[in-house]
């Protein structure tokens, strides 16, 4: 009878922990559907310290704004990264009419995502010809990752001349710490090759990725090809400074966040914000994450996530690579990136940049989606991206090694990863 009881006191506490278990489940799939459907607010006036922006090429530039904001102007754009850079610059570089641009940022000039990610030109052919074909079919995957490997060698191109963007480019690492994984990485490096013989892999078996990259006996293999590196921050503000040098219509405003956008019977647009009103022909949301805030119809398709960044010092027996060489450390369901910069000018080893561990947060990740206050750091991903590189290194790590600075940066995503490019729901033509 003992023994009956004692059986049904287990049976009911493992019923009683797996319906918490589903219940913690619940509350936590339900606050995350509300924090993604939410609205997004504007970006923290105080985010983290981000290494990229330290010492900046063009100081007058990072609080940049016109003595009075011009009352009516051709285009609006909302956003001053990498998105709001290649916009502008295509604008005015293909119109003959000296098209008047203003630039509106919220906080510095280039202090959202662009100043705060990871510092890497690339995209995983292999793994995102699988996805974009199991969507699309595999016409469509080739055409989008063709598109997106020449993001490398254009980049490449903009940054001749631009020595402090140390836009270059790398052999990058994927590195699997589980056989899983990298079976099907190997898998699809099979397939993409009939689809694009121009893409070259090359599959490097546990002992072979050991040998070649100094890694240890947690690496069951590596995948390899070509990508890039660069400092983001630097080479857009350059860009910045070359299109205020050239185009006199040309004006950004930092510190001038949007707050409303209304589009007008005559049928163009009034810009507001706590600095004036500007009338214009059209507006142009460059502004990510943030997207939400002035278009209410994609909340919920677009998304905040914060995710988390370092610059540290690599140990001293670190292998080098003189800055060219990028790696990801990958582990379903997430993974880490990582480059490194250039040697120093006396001669010893760049600033290892190391991003992730968003899966290593306190609720598997679930708790870093739907944020959009990029002014703290959490404890668990940053513990994890701090130790990622001596533990697939270790022995080859060393001594010295430290965290020179770390900090968050807010990124925009939808449901299926699919962009979302094109007129903006409810405007006129969309």
């Amino acid at each position: 009878m003992g023994s009956i009881i004692s059986t049904l006191d287990s049976t009911v506490s493992a019923i009683s922990a797996g319906l918490r278990t589903v219940l913690t489940l619940h509350r936590q799939f339900s606050s995350l559907l509300e924090r993604a459907s939410s609205e997004p607010g504007f970006p923290v006036p105080e985010p983290t310290k981000s290494y990229w922006l330290d010492d900046p090429p063009f100081p007058a530039l990072c609080d940049i704004q016109d003595d009075k904001l011009p009352s009516e102007v051709d285009i609006v754009v909302i956003g001053s990264g990498i998105t709001g850079a290649a916009v502008t610059k295509s604008l005015l570089e293909l119109s003959n009419s000296g098209l008047r641009v203003v630039v509106c940022e919220a906080r510095q000039l280039c202090s959202g995502a662009t100043g705060r990610n990871g510092g890497h030109i690339k995209s995983a052919p292999y793994d995102e010809f699988a996805m974009f074909k199991s969507k699309l079919g595999p016409e469509n995957a080739r055409s989008i990752v063709r598109f997106k490997r020449r993001h490398l060698e254009m980049m490449k191109q903009l940054g001749k001349g631009i020595e402090v963007a140390e836009v270059r480019e790398v052999e990058t690492v994927d590195v699997f710490v589980e056989r899983e994984d990298f079976e099907k990485a190997k898998k699809q490096v099979e397939d993409i090759k009939d689809w694009m013989p121009e893409e070259k892999h090359r599959v490097w078996e546990a002992e072979e990725a050991r040998k070649e990259f100094g890694l240890n006996e947690l690496v069951v293999g590596a995948v390899t090809y070509t990508a890039g590196a660069l400092w983001p921050y630097r080479l857009v503000t350059s860009v910045w400074n070359d299109l205020l040098d050239r185009f006199s219509g040309l004006s950004i405003n930092t510190h001038t966040p949007v707050e409303k956008v209304s589009h007008k019977p005559d049928g163009s647009y009034t810009v507001t914000t706590p600095r004036g009103v500007i009338k214009a022909k059209h507006v142009i949301h460059t502004t990510n994450a943030h997207a939400g805030q002035l278009l209410p119809p994609v909340r919920g398709c677009v998304v905040g996530a914060i995710a988390h960044m370092s610059a540290q010092r690599p140990g001293s027996s670190f292998p080098p690579t003189k800055g060219n060489r990028s790696w990801s450390v990958i582990y379903g369901p997430g993974f880490d990136y990582i480059t490194q910069r250039p040697d120093r000018p006396d001669g010893t080893a760049g600033d290892l940049m190391v991003g992730g561990g968003f899966f290593r947060s306190k609720d598997d990740g679930l708790d870093q989606v739907g944020i959009w206050d990029d002014s703290k750091n959490h404890a668990l991903p940053l513990m994890h991206i701090r130790g990622v590189m001596p533990s697939v290194y270790e022995p080859n790590w060393g001594t010295g090694s430290s965290l020179i600075e770390a900090w968050t940066g807010i990124i925009g995503f939808t449901g299926d990863l699919m962009p979302l490019v094109g007129r903006a729901p409810g405007s006129k033509g969309s």
